[in-house]
């Protein structure tokens, strides 16, 4: 996806729980056994009783969501691969397996169409207000329509829907980058590969389908014409002029949009119905397809402006281009628009159905071979509609190729549908080389000159003009993230504004666009950006003014020459002259990753990224210009490198699987390391995968390797163990198969090479050595093994603080399992390659205790004494202990009538139980010392483990402080920007004014409370920030409820999972100076709130005489569906 720095996240919506179609996307968790767990005196965690009612509304009550409804009746595609099966098992010609596949197809696609108009017309009876999206018969029969969140029940109940599959809106997330993957050397032949590897190889015979924004096939990067005036002709609403498409390079497509669509209600440009046509052209504003396309397959443009039509061979001079050729130039492309001019898209599983039948016809053998997939949505999920139909296409033959998201170092933010196992998943390295635009500085005399700048990608009018002006440094802010005051707008009027710039999203306030708009609202010209590193990344800007982001020196020496007195400078000039005039060689940055390429998800049987490709800087065609290009990066630029090598790949070895392509591109990747210089710690399988790609020996390769057997999921190259709870002594087995795709015996030895390490934990290999016969197998059993003790320590790529906090992160054991040729050590030049498979593990130490009565105390007390196991490591466990608020019924598995979940990690988002404590008596003497140090902890279990408690969904609680019955303050989970900082933010509920941040569970991330992979989280807020407490009015209502992780102020009205709330109104009670239950870490000591746990250890309960209230104990250590324990004290 475009590398943007104003981003809106997307919605992914849960299936029985409709989350609203709004601003951010999930990763669910694992599922997890969650056995009730029965205390002295106590029920099992689960039955809905309480002192406070429990609501699983199961959606939210307003808002719009988007769903796919598939239905049981079959699609086109298994019937079309059984048929074509059961031919070639009974030895039918080529022909005839078509044939009866298309048969087979066709027939199955014609009962599909049935079935949804069935569907179409239930919709319309049962929920009028519903509309229609698009339809799908290839890959899943199904129906998208958009509704009231309130009415997915009754779309759920409808006659024959199997399952709600959310849809996520996307976002959109190379003669130097090309030649580093290797491709260069494929096109003129490498000797020594299997099959016809040895001739040159251009991707011909290949497809490639470009799931985008469109392609502008007037450029003359694809064949076409090559000027401006041949753009400007065609409307892209009517059909294409003959002979412009299809043409040679851009063989065919379908416009399924229309340039004014853009689903998001957020955004300025909503306007949410697609009017599809055949003409898939670009938009000149953003041109990300066609950027894309040109990375991909592009032929070239010449130096003089003209289609470049070979030869293609290595050592081609990048002097000689505009635009260099894409790395497989002789593939077809085929345009399919999912994108308008800006904005977003929701129809991108029609677009994955179209691919797998362009023409509609249920035969299948006209499935395209590549898709490219730059696009996607943050917190991805491995079971969303677009990653369903992602692996359905996979499955079906096509080698599915999608960005990994641009949202950086974060746990779990990896983008859907780069989530789905069997996509080839491509994160953004660096590669050597940079073409940057131009600022010239006029005056002084002593700076006078053109030094590198990275040019706003919004903005359109670069050669339109000349913007020429004095730098000014506004007084009040200098990074431009709020409105300029009077004096500055003054200062800054008719001037290009200097404003800092940080890299880092966890550091940065707010993105470019926001600051070019309070620039352009104070009536500057243009803005320019001073970045705090040494290399130049993208900026969006907005399309008021220009802006420009420089370097640190030359920012630096920019801004120190304005404070002493006045620097003009040119931003842009007529006929362009700036752009793209400077190149930059850094060679020391090769191999390393992008600061914004996504951390990637680790969960059982699934570790994604899979591979990186060159993605920070890359030049390619740009829509509109003729022949011109232009610089982008994000992973969306990543990708389209890796689909361009898996047409190379492809068309050498075109009896290889869509499973074996990716093997061999992952299994010959490269190293991407931290530091420069191939310096520092390598990157491990969460960042890069197995490496940067190299195709140049994907295609020699005679054999590949990946994940098999037990626990292994199908399609998924690398070993993932995922997160595992450890409490004793521990080994698991996975298995790695090894597949001989030539006609030679092979023999390797196996070795491993970490990336990240857990003092404690270590794989083993078995055996070391295997010998794979020819067109045969053999397996290499990996073991993880953790004997005793567990340490816990970051990945040492890892920032461990971020936004001036120590961040959560989890340990990880990880690394490459390594083949290595026997008779050929290493990537010799002419032997077979060595070949890596990434491994991955997440274990934890994990306590298994629990709390039982030891003593009722006279009156109104009792003791608890913790038994069970110690977690296995250096650090103890922590307890806390609130009044228990209610239990909620756990959602019933799909198909079921009502409320219902299709998928489990939607477990994560259903409330288990729920309570609250304060420390107020125990830190205090007075009740104004203990109302002003005090603090209030909400407690929040689920029936299932969320991979982070801020993804697509977060826990939130409503407080009415003053007994009037409406909310005063909103407390939700939430991240500093960016970030694995994960705090409990407090919120004013009238104004949406900050009130108070805390870090969740009380603690920040240095200290182990098991915030990541839990399935409870504590949110503490000061009761200071409550109004209206005081000695004689100190009771609160309260609630805590499931919504999605989004901006702006939480509304309970969208809660599809509370307790404590009827309605929208708190009702859970606690007295904060005198709460009914006054638990302490043993006899009179400090509130039991984060207190240390063991085996032996007492608490004390203190309660209110007469009371019932029963006690939630959260052993925060503990392994998931035994963190909390609810205890009746009789």
């Amino acid at each position: 996806m475009l590398k943007q720095s104003v981003r809106r996240p997307l919605s992914r919506l849960g299936v029985a729980l409709a989350l609203m179609a709004g601003p951010v996307a999930a990763l669910g968790a694992h599922p997890a056994a969650l056995a009730g767990t029965v205390s002295a005196g106590g029920a099992p965690v689960g039955a809905p009783t309480g002192s406070a009612p429990a609501r699983a509304a199961g959606q939210p009550s307003a808002g719009q969501v988007t769903v796919l409804l598939e239905l049981g009746t079959e699609a086109a595609a298994p019937a079309w691969q059984r048929a074509a099966a059961g031919a070639r098992r009974a030895l039918r010609s080529p022909e005839a397996v078509r044939q009866e596949a298309a048969r087979a197809g066709a027939g199955q696609r014609r009962e599909a169409v049935r079935a949804l108009d069935r569907l179409a017309a239930d919709v319309r009876a049962a929920v009028p207000e519903a509309r229609e999206l698009y339809r799908t018969e290839a890959l899943l029969t199904g129906l998208a329509v958009t509704a009231p969140a309130g009415r997915l029940p009754a779309l759920r109940a409808l006659p024959g829907v199997r399952a709600a599959h959310p849809v996520a809106r996307k976002e959109r997330v190379n003669a130097h980058s090309v030649p580093l993957t290797g491709a260069p050397s494929v096109w003129a032949g490498v000797p020594g590969g299997s099959g016809d590897a040895d001739r040159p190889d251009t991707g011909q015979g290949v497809r490639i389908g470009i799931i985008d924004s469109g392609i502008d096939y007037t450029h003359a990067d694809f064949g076409g014409p090559g000027t401006e005036e041949a753009f400007r002709a065609v409307d892209g609403a009517a059909p294409a002029p003959a002979g412009l498409f299809p043409n040679h390079k851009v063989t065919g497509g379908k416009d399924l949009v229309g340039d004014d669509y853009d689903p998001d209600p957020s955004s300025p440009t909503f306007q949410p119905q697609p009017h599809p046509d055949d003409n898939p052209i670009d938009c000149a504003l953003n041109g990300h397809g066609t950027h894309v396309a040109g990375t991909a397959a592009g032929l070239g443009v010449s130096a003089d402006g003209r289609t470049y039509t070979g030869p293609y061979r290595p050592g081609l001079d990048p002097a000689g281009f505009r635009v260099g050729p894409g790395a497989a130039p002789g593939a077809e492309l085929y345009a399919i628009r999912v994108f308008g001019c800006d904005g977003s898209t929701d129809q991108l599983t029609q677009a994955l159905d179209l691919a797998a039948d362009p023409d509609g016809d249920g035969d299948l053998t006209d499935r395209l071979d590549v898709v490219n997939l730059s696009l996607g949505s943050r917190f991805g999920n491995t079971d969303d509609a677009d990653s369903i139909a992602a692996d359905r296409l996979s499955a079906l033959g096509t080698v599915v190729v999608a960005s990994a998201g641009n949202e950086g170092d974060v746990y779990g933010i990896g983008g859907s549908p780069g989530t789905a196992p069997r996509a080839l998943t491509v994160a953004a390295s660096v590669d050597p080389h940079s073409d940057a635009d131009g600022l010239r500085v006029l005056a002084p005399d002593r700076l006078a000159g053109v030094v590198p700048a990275h040019w706003s990608s919004r903005y359109q009018d670069w050669a339109a003009k000349e913007v020429s002006g004095e730098l000014a440094l506004p007084v009040d802010q200098s990074d431009g993230c709020t409105a300029f005051d009077e004096t500055d707008r003054a200062r800054l009027a008719g001037r290009i504004a200097v404003l800092s710039w940080q890299t880092k999203d966890s550091e940065r306030a707010c993105g470019s666009g926001p600051r070019a708009d309070h620039a352009a609202d104070a009536g500057a010209i243009g803005t320019l950006f001073a970045a705090v590193d040494d290399h130049l990344a993208e900026i969006a800007g907005n399309d008021r003014i220009p802006a420009v982001l420089l370097a640190r020196a030359d920012g630096e020496r920019l801004r120190a020459a304005t404070a002493e007195g006045p620097v003009t400078v040119q931003l842009a000039t007529p006929g362009n002259t700036l752009h793209g005039v400077v190149g930059q060689e850094q060679p020391q940055r090769t191999d390393t990753l992008t600061d914004f390429t996504s951390r990637g998800i680790g969960v059982p049987g699934v570790v994604k990224p899979d591979v990186a490709a060159p993605g920070e800087t890359i030049w390619s065609a740009k829509a509109g210009s003729g022949s011109g290009g232009m610089r982008e990066g994000g992973t969306s630029m990543a990708a389209p490198h890796v689909a361009g090598l898996a047409a190379l790949v492809r068309s050498a070895h075109p009896g290889l699987t869509v499973e074996q392509v990716k093997a061999a591109l992952m299994n010959t990747a490269t190293d991407t390391w931290s530091g420069d210089e191939h310096s520092g710690p390598v990157y491990g399988p969460e960042r890069t995968g197995a490496g940067r790609a190299r195709v140049d020996l994907a295609v020699r390769t005679p054999a590949v390797a990946y994940a098999a057997g037990e626990g292994a999921v199908e399609g998924a190259v690398g070993v993932s163990f995922g997160p595992v709870p450890v409490g004793g002594p521990l080994e698991l087995t996975r298995e790695v198969e090894v597949r001989n795709v030539s006609a030679a015996p092979l023999a390797y030895r196996t070795g491993y090479r970490a990336a990240t390490e857990l003092p404690g934990a270590s794989f083993g290999l078995a055996p070391g050595r295997i010998t794979v016969p020819a067109g045969g197998t053999a397996r290499v059993t990996v073991t993880l093994r953790v004997p005793g003790q567990l340490g816990r320590v970051p990945d040492p790529t890892v920032d461990t603080a971020q936004a001036g906090h120590a961040r959560s992160y989890r340990g990880e054991l990880s690394g490459l399992l390594l083949l290595t040729p026997d008779d050929a050590p290493g990537a010799g030049p002419d032997g077979p390659p060595e070949l890596r498979v990434p491994l991955f593990a997440a274990p934890r130490a994990a306590s298994g205790l629990s709390a039982e009565v030891q003593a009722r105390l006279p009156r109104t007390g009792t003791l608890l004494t913790l038994g069970g196991t110690a977690a296995p490591a250096a650090t103890g466990g922590l307890v806390s202990a609130f009044a228990l608020a209610g239990e909620g019924e756990r959602w019933p598995d799909c198909p079921a009538d009502g409320i219902c979940v299709d998928r489990p990690g939607d477990r994560s988002a259903d409330l288990r139980a729920a309570g609250a404590a304060t420390d107020a008596p125990a830190v205090a003497a007075g009740p104004a010392e203990q109302l002003g140090q005090g603090m209030l902890y909400l407690a929040a279990n689920f029936w299932a483990p969320a991979v982070t408690p801020v993804g697509v969904h977060a826990v939130r609680a409503s407080i009415d402080a003053d007994g009037d019955g409406t909310t005063d303050v909103l407390v939700s989970a939430d991240r500093l920007r960016g970030s694995d900082v994960l705090v409990a933010r407090a919120l004013d509920a009238r104004t949406g004014k900050e009130l108070d941040v805390q870090p969740l569970n009380a603690r920040w991330g240095d200290t182990d409370t098991d915030l990541l992979d839990s399935d409870t989280v504590v949110l503490p807020v000061r009761l200071s920030v409550l109004p209206g407490l005081r000695e004689g009015a100190s009771q609160i209502h309260y609630g805590l409820w499931t919504g999605l992780a989004a901006p702006g102020l939480p509304d309970p009205a969208q809660a599809y999972s509370s307790i404590g709330l009827d309605d929208v109104r708190p009702t859970a009670v606690l007295d904060v100076l005198h709460p009914a239950l006054d638990v302490r870490s043993g006899i009179g000591g400090p509130a039991a709130a984060l207190a240390p746990e063991r085996p032996g250890a007492v608490l004390e309960v203190r309660r209110a005489a007469g009371d019932r209230t029963r006690l939630l104990l959260v052993h925060h250590l503990n392994t998931d569906g035994r963190r909390a324990q609810i205890i009746g004290l009789g």
